[in-house]
Parts: C-alpha cells; sequence; structure tokens
C-alpha cells in the first residue's frame, strides 16, 4: 500500500466549490453546450446518398475518443458512410470515392485540426464501427474499422502516423461488420478481438409493409461473429469454433466485453438486431458458454425479443457488481445483476422505459455528469427508417434507484433533434467533467461540453499494464470515498460503434480526498493505494512483481 498525492499525476486540476443541488433544485445542473464549430471540427457524416432506403445504410455509425499522438489528450475519430454498388441509389453517385473517415487532432486549446489525410486514416469503405487499442503492447493506439465490406486495421506508427495492416495481420474479412471489441480472452497478456457480423444483405429482396420504407434484418439471413486470437507476433489467428462462439444466424449490433461475474476474466456481450442475445461466459479455458437465457439477458422484460443496439456495463447502484444497459427501439433494458447468476431486466421500475418508450435509442453511455458518485445515461436517439431527427436524452441517476429525465434541464443545445446513432463519453478539453461526442446519420457531428460538472470533485485512473496489456483493458476499479465505493471496468469500446475515453473517470460530489484505489489486473494482481488526492488525472503501471 501506499499514500498518492499530486506529485504521481500526469496532470492535475484545479476545480471550483461544490455548487450543485439535488434533483429538487435541477437549475444547478451542468449544462451541455454545443462547441462544434467553435472547436473546429467540420465532419458532416453521409450515408453516401440522398436518402436512407435500406438497412445497412440506417446502421451506421460510431465515433471515438482516444489518443492516437500520445500527447496526453483526446483526438476524435469519426466513421463515414460510402457510395457502394449494390447498396446506394443512382442520385448518390456524385459521393463515389469522396467519403472518408476523419480524424481530428486536439490541439490542446480547445481547438481540434483535421488531419485523417497525414495520418492515413481516411478509409473510404461503408463504415460502420471502430475498435481502438495497443494491440501489440508497443505504446501506441492501433485502430480497427469495420465496414460494409472489407474491414480495415490500421497499425500506429508512433509518429502520428498509420500503416494499413490488414492483410498483414490476418483480419481480411468481407462479410458484413458491425461492432467489434478487443478483449484479453485468454489472459496471455495481448488483446485480442471479437468482430461482430450482421447479415447477408440481398438488395433484391424488396418485400416490406410501405410504412416502413425497407425490409427490417428478420428479412436477411445472419452472418457469424468472428473471435480472433492475438499471436502475440502481429498478427491473429481465426479461433471462433474452438472457443464455442460460432453461432451462424447471428445479427451483432454493438458488440462489448467485459468480466460481469467478476470472476477475472472476459466475458462478451452480443446484442443482436430483432433476435436473442448472447452472453458467452469466459470459462478461463480458451472456450465460452452463451449464457443469456439462463441468466435472463437473452430477451427483454415481457420475454420479447428486441432490437438491441449498443450495450454499455455500468455499477449502477455501487453494489459492485456489473449491470448492463440495452438501447433499443422500445423501452431499452436494464439488467441489473443480482449477484446470484442472474440479471432482472429494470428498465420500467427504474424510470428508463418512460423515458425512452418514444423513442429509437441507439448509444448508451454510462458516467458521472454532475459528479455526485453515482453514473447517470445519456443515450442517443433517431428515427430507424427516415431521416427524422429526434432529442437525445440523459437520464440522472437517482442514488441507483432510479433514473431521472433531465433532457429539458441542460440547455437549447441539448434540444435539437437529429438522427443520432454513435457517441462517447470522454474529457476532451482536460477539465475533469466528461463531454460528449455524437454521430449523427448523414448530418454533422456534435461535440457538447460539459459546462458546471466539474463544480463536484473528481479522479481519473490511467492504467498502464506491464504483464497485463499495457492498455489494462479487463481490469476492474474500486474507488472508495467516503462511505461510497465506486467500481468501474477497463473496456475496450462501449455504447453503439463507438469508444470513449480509456481513463476510468470517477464523480466524488463534496469528498476532499479518495480513501481507498484498488485495482485488480487482468494478470491477476491486486494493486492497492491509499490516501489518494482528488481532482487530478492519476496514471497507474501495474507492478512488475
Amino acid at each position: 500500500m501506499s499514500k498518492v498525492g499530486p506529485s504521481a499525476v500526469v496532470m492535475a486540476f484545479c476545480v471550483g466549490p461544490f455548487a450543485l443541488g439535488s434533483l429538487q433544485g435541477q437549475q444547478n445542473l451542468p449544462r451541455l453546450i454545443d462547441v462544434t464549430e467553435r472547436a473546429g471540427i467540420a465532419f458532416v457524416h453521409s450515408i453516401g446518398d440522398d436518402d436512407m432506403d435500406n438497412i445497412i445504410e440506417s446502421n451506421a455509425a460510431g465515433c471515438a475518443w482516444f489518443d492516437y499522438d500520445g500527447d496526453g489528450d483526446l483526438d476524435a475519430y469519426f466513421i463515414n458512410g460510402a457510395y457502394t454498388d449494390g447498396l446506394s441509389g443512382v442520385r448518390g453517385r456524385r459521393n463515389r470515392g469522396r467519403l472518408t473517415n476523419a480524424l481530428y487532432r486536439n490541439n490542446g486549446d480547445g481547438t481540434f485540426t483535421d488531419v485523417t489525410a497525414a495520418a492515413g486514416v481516411g478509409d473510404k469503405g461503408m463504415g460502420m464501427a471502430l475498435a481502438i487499442a495497443d494491440y501489440d503492447n508497443d505504446g501506441d493506439q492501433d485502430l480497427f474499422v469495420t465496414n460494409y465490406g472489407p474491414n480495415v486495421f490500421y497499425r500506429n506508427n508512433g509518429d502520428g502516423t498509420f500503416t494499413d495492416y490488414t492483410s498483414q495481420a490476418g483480419l481480411e474479412n468481407d462479410l458484413s461488420g458491425i461492432g467489434s471489441t478487443f478483449l484479453d480472452y485468454d489472459n496471455d497478456g495481448d488483446l485480442d478481438l471479437y468482430l461482430g457480423n450482421y447479415v447477408d444483405y440481398d438488395p433484391d429482396y424488396q418485400y416490406y409493409y410501405a410504412a416502413q420504407r425497407f425490409p427490417g434484418p428478420l428479412s436477411y439471413q445472419g452472418q457469424p461473429d468472428v473471435l480472433y486470437r492475438n499471436n502475440g507476433d502481429g498478427t491473429f489467428t481465426d479461433v471462433t469454433q474452438e472457443a464455442g462462439v460460432y453461432n451462424p444466424e447471428g445479427r451483432a449490433m454493438g458488440v462489448v466485453s467485459g468480466d460481469v461475474d467478476d470472476d477475472g476474466d472476459w466475458d462478451i456481450f452480443v446484442p443482436n438486431d430483432g433476435m436473442e442475445n448472447y452472453l458467452y461466459r469466459n470459462n478461463g479455458d480458451g472456450t465460452f458458454t452463451d449464457i443469456a437465457l439462463q441468466t435472463g439477458t437473452g430477451y427483454g422484460q415481457g420475454g420479447n425479443a428486441t432490437s438491441a443496439m449498443g450495450a454499455e456495463f455500468a455499477d449502477i447502484d455501487l453494489n459492485g457488481l456489473m449491470d448492463i444497459i440495452v438501447p433499443d427501439m422500445a423501452y431499452s433494458c436494464v439488467y441489473k445483476n443480482s449477484g446470484q447468476g442472474y440479471f432482472e431486466e429494470m428498465s420500467a421500475r427504474m424510470g428508463v422505459a418512460a423515458a425512452c418508450g418514444q423513442y429509437t435509442s441507439w448509444s448508451g453511455n454510462f458516467f458521472d455528469f454532475d459528479h455526485d458518485g453515482y453514473g447517470d445515461l445519456f443515450l442517443t436517439n433517431g428515427h430507424p427508417h427516415r431521416l427524422i431527427g429526434e432529442e437525445d436524452l440523459l437520464l440522472l441517476n437517482e442514488a441507483g434507484e432510479r433514473f431521472v429525465n433531465v433532457s429539458h434541464e441542460l440547455g437549447p443545445d441539448f434540444q435539437e433533434k437529429f438522427v443520432g446513432r454513435g457517441s462517447a463519453a470522454g474529457d476532451y478539453d482536460g477539465d475533469g467533467d466528461m463531454d460528449l461526442l455524437i454521430l449523427n446519420l448523414n448530418a454533422r457531428a456534435r461535440l457538447l461540453q460539459n459546462d458546471g460538472g466539474n463544480s463536484r470533485n473528481w479522479i481519473m485512473i490511467d492504467l498502464v499494464g506491464t504483464q497485463s496489456n499495457r492498455d489494462g483493458i479487463g481490469a476492474r476499479v474500486r474507488v472508495t470515498a467516503g462511505n461510497a465505493t465506486q467500481t468501474r471496468l477497463r473496456v475496450s469500446t462501449s455504447g453503439y460503434l463507438s469508444q470513449s475515453d480509456h481513463r476510468l473517470h470517477f464523480g466524488l460530489g463534496e469528498e476532499t480526498q479518495v480513501r481507498r484505489v484498488e485495482i485488480r489486473w487482468p494478470s491477476g494482481k491486486v494493486q492497492t493505494l491509499e490516501d489518494v488526492a482528488v481532482n487530478q488525472v492519476l496514471r497507474v503501471t501495474e507492478p512488475t512483481s
């Protein structure tokens, strides 16, 4: 054990006095301010066509926060669409070869610069999602992009540029890629990759109800997901069947991974579209078992298959157990972990169903918006079959008992309507509170700055693995301040097709010191720090002995 003060931090920031009120005084809530234009982010997403007329176009796309150049602040990456033969309409031909993904470098002063061409990451495929991690443990972040069509894997050269390493890495795949996640499923110290695939789209199939405008997911045959094992030499091997995760009829969406049973190895949750979800429990021997049906996570509260989108792991009530939040086309699902091997769907009882019922929700980000010690829930919304905008939602966590919709209290910028899809939470401006990056379908992206969240205290934990993978993906971190202990997992992707700030953020309310930080690394080592100063980004390196 050791005492940790400001001398151990990468960055530290001072914040103002406690200023937030309770739920009864919501005029003191933080605001979400649209600073996209001011920040120099000019990215506009396109489906590659003038109108959305098929399910592939509807399901795009994600965004991410990540530090591509290792300078300590968060850069932004956006996935774009493309004019695609057999998918796009005739009127979209003007977009042929013109649309690319985009990388914006954080200048450290609240502004960004488009460095897509210089970095070499302007993929021109029909983009869906991304997953970012240091797959080769060399100290920089590599980028995997999923497309409708060939996926692309960019290896970070460590000098601000990337190299297309797809073929060399063995990640060529022509299926309908969608969500993916990095995880060290075999605990050998390097990161493996789970790739979710969607459907075998047939452009000639045109049987559907006129009101829907195009066929839904069950009109097409599903596709199997793929698990790639990292060989430790820069390449991957397909181990899907031997690992027990081969399901040829899956229709994956926003794939996530985390430790749902707190046994120290990483499980995989696959939200599927219009059918049961998969929850693959890691057996600890290189294989998985699908336990979705027996744990109550396969279907919604009424036993119905949902159109599940993204997913997020969260300890909603600070009991140390990982719950699962899954946005969908109806009331969304909140799977509360009983700690006894099963989950209970609680969206109605926790107020999420009432808030989501009139929307189609896609991406969920669980983070402490107001720094009261309980994670809140942000949701993107947007029509699934038309380019019709809907407001996004911010649901405040009331002491782990219910979520309260406070969207109308967050300022005029938050009331605008977009066809929302992917989103990522992260502290891009280094002030200690979490901001939001949003990918809107066929419209401009948005950067919403959290104005006022840091009026309460906070801490962020930045993990560096040694024996474990360098990113620390697979770690469990518990922060105790006052009488409360918060638990967070160092995950890879989160939300819908997106990836949030990899640093673990904890709101601390009025507490002026963290009594204890406990880190269980993927290697199994448990590291404990005591008497830690608040309002800092604390970088913690895994002990070598």
